[in-house]
């Protein structure tokens, strides 16, 4: 992360909710909502999710990760995270 300071899971969880929230315009959503069977994201919040989590916490999603498993629910989106930070 940017500040330089060590995250925990529900640190991650949180930001990536709190994110998810703005592009959804919603006040919250449920951890295990499903992203790709509610269709709530379009192809462009897609995009601007990958950008806002690379900014955030400083990695680098490739065209592989990109997988419904990864991105399918606020858990499995913090899952991923914390995987792609620890291989930095």
């Amino acid at each position: 992360m940017k500040d330089g300071l060590a995250l925990t899971e529900s640190d991650i969880r949180g930001y990536v909710h709190t994110l998810l929230c703005d592009l959804l315009l919603k006040e919250s959503i449920p951890a295990d909502h499903d992203l790709k069977d509610s269709g709530a994201l379009n192809s462009i919040m897609f995009l601007q999710l990958f950008v806002r989590l690379e900014e955030q916490f400083e990695i680098h999603i490739t065209g592989a990760d990109v997988n419904q498993e990864n991105f399918r629910t606020v858990e499995s989106i913090t899952r991923f995270v914390r995987a792609k930070r620890a291989d930095v």
